[in-house]
């Protein structure tokens, strides 16, 4: 049973499956009528319905697929971190601590040289693995991490002097 939604814009129903196809028959109604089955909500086209498809030359509507088989996943941050690429979303953190580190005799100069390493190997992932991503964030790593190990010297000749003077 379905209710219609007739050339004069009124519900008309509910009708059987029977009375429908002669007001198709009639001109009564077509491809573009809306119908809705009884105790259903939605309002679909008469040539959406698998049982009235055939009467306007339309092929039964076939029911997408619940899931594609493999699509790429997507994140909440638009592809923005990396968070497929380890070494350079390591890397750019540790770039932004470094900005401490870097005045911390030794530490500060292991500390360093280890983010250009580790965005040296973010950037290499990113490029053999396009779909990880992260190129952004190795640049950041290897520039931040250069411009603190050279910066980290300082501090080392510093203690070397203070130990030799």
């Amino acid at each position: 049973m379905y209710h219609i939604i007739g050339g004069d814009d009124q519900k008309h129903g509910p009708v059987d499956e029977a009375k429908i196809r002669e007001w198709i028959t009639e001109c009564r109604a077509n491809a573009q009528s809306m119908a809705c089955r009884v105790g259903e909500n939605q309002w679909r086209r008469l040539s959406e319905f698998t049982e009235f498809a055939p009467e306007f030359g339309v092929s039964a509507p076939v029911a997408p697929p619940l899931a594609a088989p493999h699509q790429e996943q997507g994140d909440a941050t638009g592809g923005i971190i990396p968070y497929k690429n380890k070494q350079a979303l390591i890397g750019y953190y540790m770039s932004v601590g470094g900005l401490i580190m870097m005045c911390i005799p030794v530490i500060g100069l292991i500390y360093t040289i280890s983010v250009v390493v580790l965005g040296v190997k973010g950037l290499k992932n990113a490029k053999s693995n396009p779909q990880v991503k992260g190129q952004v964030h190795s640049w950041i790593a290897i520039i931040g991490g250069s411009l603190e190990t050279i910066v980290a010297v300082i501090p080392n000749i510093g203690m070397i002097g203070a130990m030799l003077g």
